[in-house]
């Protein structure tokens, strides 16, 4: 092809733990191994590159540069909003399309500004719409505060959960930033104390941020007796947010996509991965694997590496059998057909885990 097709996960250093980028880049590096295996695409192997942002955003432009100038094809990434949204203008003018399988703030495809972005996961307006009619309709929430990180994603969800919270006739009583690091949340938890917003009688505390910060928090509230119902996106719904806040971890929601444990070929790609890697995927893994699969099937369909020609074909391609199972694009570039679910940390015989609860 004479082009390379790029494989990148960008990695976090403050906002999400490393395993992420770990996941997502060996469950790329996998799905490119696979159809390599298979004789690759148009007869050719893919070749991958692959680039760190650290989901800041001045990095991440000048990465998007740095891979324009290596003539790539195809750009499989970023993991942060913030990192997306800055690289995006970059691609654009290059006319290179662009696949996440993290970046879900809404603004990215809303607009219609980046016609070559598309994503394999859905943006934070559905997760927000799921968290907020749960609340009302399954948990009777009266009261709530919402928290967020102030990074691009985290302050996008808490605006939507706020005012779908308001909609609904919920009183928000706290609407609060945090920074990413800090030490102690115990001045924001006297908020939530002064608020009321502490009981798990018809009280929530909606946290929109990643997991390192969400872990922190609710264990510190739960030892100073906050028992209102935690809720976020997500950001949290990693393995290691049950490590890090153990067992005050339990009972928490979070809204994220749906189970894909029922899917055959979910399943088959899991088991190749464990095998390959020993570990269990996160939620963003199995969507990385499926980005690439259906890069490789634009490529082939369209029958030429010319960037322009695969962004109208990712328009039009149907995924039957994909590592997530059906799925489209919309023509704003949002998928169709893989919708969300509630999911509650509770006990199992193999200690606490995410169980779909809604």
């Amino acid at each position: 092809m004479g082009r390379k097709s790029k494989n990148w996960c960008s990695r976090p250093v403050h906002r999400r733990d490393v395993k992420l980028w770990n996941f997502c880049k060996k469950w790329s590096d996998l799905a490119i191994k696979h159809i390599n295996a298979a004789g690759g695409v148009l007869g050719t192997e893919l070749e991958v590159v692959t680039q760190d942002d650290a989901c800041d955003s001045a990095k991440a432009a000048q990465v998007a540069e740095e891979m324009i100038a290596e003539n790539v094809i195809a750009v499989i990434g970023h993991i942060c909003s913030n990192s997306t949204e800055a690289a995006l203008p970059s691609y654009l003018g290059a006319n290179i399309p662009v696949i996440s399988a993290a970046s879900t703030n809404p603004n990215l495809t809303n607009d219609g500004k980046y016609p070559n972005f598309f994503r394999t996961i859905s943006h934070d307006a559905s997760q927000a719409l799921l968290q907020v009619e749960f609340a009302v309709k399954a948990l009777g929430i009266k009261k709530a505060a919402v928290i967020f990180d102030q990074g691009n994603c985290g302050k996008e969800m808490a605006g939507l959960v706020r005012d779908g919270l308001e909609q609904n006739g919920v009183k928000v009583l706290v609407f609060e930033p945090i920074e990413s690091g800090t030490e102690s949340y115990s001045e924001l938890i006297g908020k939530l104390r002064k608020a009321k917003v502490n009981s798990s009688n018809g009280t929530a505390v909606f946290f929109s941020g990643y997991h390192p910060e969400a872990a922190k928090f609710v264990a510190e509230a739960r030892k100073e007796r906050n028992n209102a119902f935690f809720i976020s996106g997500d950001g949290v719904k990693d393995p290691s947010f049950i490590e890090n806040a153990g067992k005050y971890a339990m009972g928490y929601y979070v809204s994220a996509p749906f189970d894909l444990s029922k899917v055959a070929n979910a399943r088959s790609v899991t088991e190749q991965y464990k095998a390959e890697f020993g570990s269990d995927p996160t939620i963003h893994s199995l969507r990385s694997y499926a980005a690439v699969q259906v890069f490789a099937k634009a490529l082939e369909k369209s029958g030429t590496s010319d960037p322009s020609a695969l962004i109208d074909t990712l328009k039009e391609v149907e995924m039957l059998d994909s590592a997530i199972g059906e799925f489209s694009f919309s023509e704003s570039g949002d998928i169709l057909g893989a919708g969300d679910a509630l999911y509650q940390v509770r006990p199992t015989p193999t200690g606490l885990q995410f169980v779909p609860a809604y």
